[in-house]
């Protein structure tokens, strides 16, 4: 079974969702999200482009998409963004992947308000156990990724706490090999690499179709 790579910025092996929204274009064949990051709107894709390539089947995910507080855009116009490429997901039923640093409190409340029907990845998850807790009760996914390598992240900590069935692994813009972050989550979480490797695939079946 193929390992599941649910967020990169690179090309890979096996299944991988690559973002393209700073640069590359969707090919036939390739799994594909496209969004208005928060660190990089003026430099971004434009929210029209966006609903094209979505309508026209050519992306598979909107993102990365969400806030932070350590963009140089007020919080607002990142919020504005943000509910935008939310519709763009309802519309066109398109999963979501996220971006959030430091700003939790408002994607939780935008979720409360829009209530979606489409599943929403929060990628790199390296918070606390607080903000996870309302993450998955609220049914997030939660995709772990490069900071599983550093001995102190909180990740580490917290990947226990974490149903596999709401879990995905990803490299992000790292040069990890996805088998060694699968590797490590099944060691960390004292499960068969095989077992992980099926679960995770049939996340990947349930969001993606």
């Amino acid at each position: 079974m193929d390992y599941v790579n649910i967020h990169t910025h690179k090309q890979g092996e096996g299944i991988y969702v690559l973002d393209i929204s700073l640069g590359g274009n969707a090919a036939a064949g390739k799994l594909c999200s496209l969004g208005i990051h928060p660190m990089f709107v003026e430099q971004g894709v434009e929210i029209e482009c966006l609903e094209e390539k979505a309508a026209a089947r050519e992306i598979q995910a909107v993102g990365e998409s969400g806030f932070d507080r350590n963009s140089g855009t007020d919080m607002e116009v990142q919020q504005r963004l943000f509910e935008k490429q939310v519709e763009i997901s309802e519309k066109y039923t398109l999963p979501l992947i996220i971006h959030c640093v430091r700003a939790f409190p408002e994607l939780i409340a935008v979720y409360k308000e829009k209530r979606p029907r489409q599943p929403w990845i929060i990628h790199g998850y390296d918070n606390n156990s607080d903000i996870l807790a309302r993450l998955l009760r609220h049914g997030f996914y939660i995709s772990v990724g490069k900071k599983l390598v550093l001995p102190h992240s909180n990740i580490r900590q917290l990947l226990p706490l974490i149903p596999l069935e709401q879990l995905f692994i990803e490299t992000d813009d790292s040069d990890l090999r996805i088998d060694t972050l699968y590797e490590e989550v099944a060691k960390l979480r004292g499960v068969s690499l095989d077992m992980l490797k099926e679960r995770i695939y049939e996340n990947f079946k349930k969001v993606f179709g």
